[in-house]
């Protein structure tokens, strides 16, 4: 089996240009960039494409498409185009309305927003990927909060321009975690990696490298390639301890923590 790529998220890095952000990536052998819109540094796709270039890096995927809702479809579709020009195939999108009120309306809201902009992908070649969040998060950031959840709607278009971004730390905890990956299968368009550190009390448990926290992220990687996605796998630990240090020490370190993930899959470890 050839080493999986690996692919760094600008969510780790939120306090640095995306210029700077690449170059911590490449050098740090990264394969890839996940590119945040959001990120205060993101100047565009025309920018962001020539700063991966000077890099050497190429951007694996575009994050995020905004609320995937009627309400943001010109968004939505601005987004899809700056996949395109990034070249990069997948568009992980945050599904449904934001504080979302009534969770029927924000479903149907959510089918009519992918209906609208799904020719807009088709012609573009770009997936949209549908990331469930965790169930903590459903108050006010998406209707999305199960990966059953996300896999029905991937059905129901039945389009391989519709898929399924998978992060560890938002679905660990699902009991039907390995039924559901088998379920998403080709589906799988991205795979995004954090473990689960126990908070203090009365704080949310923040994201951590591989290895600092509960979950076992090595059977995590094993059942998504058990499932069938062959991609890159993406490692995404957001908060000030990655910030706090140097950009390519900071860097270095995730790819140590990530590749030893990907081994730890290989071999069937718990890593």
């Amino acid at each position: 089996m050839r080493p999986a790529e690996t692919v760094l998220s600008q969510g780790s890095f939120l306090h640095l240009d995306t210029g700077e952000f690449a170059l911590a990536a490449a050098d740090a052998g990264f394969d890839a960039l996940a590119v945040w819109r959001q990120a205060p540094g993101y100047r565009g796709a025309r920018a962001t494409a020539n700063a991966a270039a000077q890099a050497g890096i190429r951007v694996d995927t575009l994050c995020r498409g905004g609320f995937l809702d009627r309400a943001g479809h010109e968004e939505t579709l601005r987004a899809i185009g700056e996949a395109a020009e990034l070249g990069a195939g997948v568009l992980v999108v945050i599904a449904g309305p934001p504080r979302p009120a009534d969770p029927r309306a924000a479903g149907a809201d959510l089918h009519a927003a992918l209906d609208l902009a799904l020719p807009a992908a088709e012609r573009a070649g770009v997936v949209i990927a549908l990331e469930p969040f965790h169930p903590v998060l459903a108050a006010d950031r998406s209707w999305l909060v199960t990966l059953a959840q996300a896999v029905d709607v991937a059905e129901e278009f039945d389009s391989p321009h519709v898929g399924l971004a998978v992060d560890s730390y938002h679905l660990w905890w699902d009991p039907r975690l390995a039924a559901g990956l088998r379920r998403a299968g080709h589906r799988i368009a991205a795979v995004q990696l954090a473990d689960w550190v126990v908070p203090e009390p009365g704080r949310l448990p923040p994201r951590g490298l591989p290895g600092e926290g509960a979950i076992p992220l090595g059977d995590f990687v094993k059942l998504t390639r058990e499932a069938g996605y062959e991609g890159a796998l993406e490692i995404e630990v957001l908060g000030d301890r990655v910030r706090s240090l140097p950009p390519l020490e900071a860097a270095r370190s995730l790819k140590t923590a990530l590749d030893h993930t990907a081994v730890g899959a290989e071999e069937g470890t718990h890593a």
